[in-house]
């Protein structure tokens, strides 16, 4: 019985673990509604910010957008907010809306977060040949986005669960690679400090790391049922 129960563990985690292509732990991409990239201040201030300082984000927006007929949008008044991101302000409040209501979501019908600042990429390819380059967010500081009316805009501040390095990536990295990524210290860690250890290791591999902040829903629920199991 014992020898069934193992085997049967085993199976239940190999089919946890999820290393594939579609999941954006492992593969990150920029996606229209699903991830706002700020792009102002740099991510060592935004980390300072938002993490150390625990201030608010406050993101910028436009109470009223006018269409004029060739299409160009402009708008009566600009919040200009304390970031700047990729993103228009008319795309920027449809993007927020989403990743919030996804976030809300998961919090109300699972009890667990998921919307991240996600700090520094991490680019990587899985042969030295191969042209394929995956993108995989490393440091992931857990945080609310906040609206108080349709006339305010959002903001964003830190949550109370603990900030973490993708543990997705962390498992991926020793199980294919046998590469321990170090741990990061939010209380002591300097950001940049972690970013230049994690080179120095991935290095020799040809890899780097993006300098980036993404805002983004990220659930890692299956890697923390695979650590129970385990």
């Amino acid at each position: 019985m014992g020898h069934k129960l193992h085997s049967r563990i085993e199976t239940w985690k190999k089919l946890l673990l999820d290393f594939g292509k579609r999941n954006r732990l492992i593969n990150f991409k920029d996606g229209k509604r699903s991830n706002v990239k700020i792009t102002s201040p740099s991510y060592k201030i935004l980390y300072d910010l938002i993490v150390i300082h625990e201030k608010e984000i406050i993101f910028p927006y436009a109470s009223k957008v006018h269409i004029s007929d060739d299409g160009e949008e402009s708008y009566d008044t600009i919040i200009e907010g304390n970031v700047e991101t990729s993103k228009t302000v008319s795309e920027l409040q449809k993007t927020l809306k989403i990743l919030r209501y996804k976030a809300n979501t998961s919090i109300e019908e699972q009890g667990i977060n998921i919307l991240y600042l996600a700090f520094g990429l991490l680019k990587w390819t899985e042969r030295e040949d191969s042209d394929e380059v995956f993108a995989s967010p490393l440091v992931l500081v857990p945080v609310r986005l906040t609206i108080e009316s349709l006339t305010s805009p959002y903001k964003l501040i830190i949550h109370d669960d603990e900030i973490v390095v993708n543990p997705t990536l962390i498992h991926k990295l020793n199980n294919d690679f046998a590469i321990k990524l170090p741990e990061f210290d939010s209380t002591q860690d300097n950001i940049e400090t972690y970013f230049s250890q994690v080179e120095k290791i991935v290095r020799k591999k040809g890899w780097s790391i993006e300098r980036c902040v993404n805002l983004t829903n990220l659930s890692f629920l299956k890697i923390n049922m695979y650590k129970d199991l385990e």
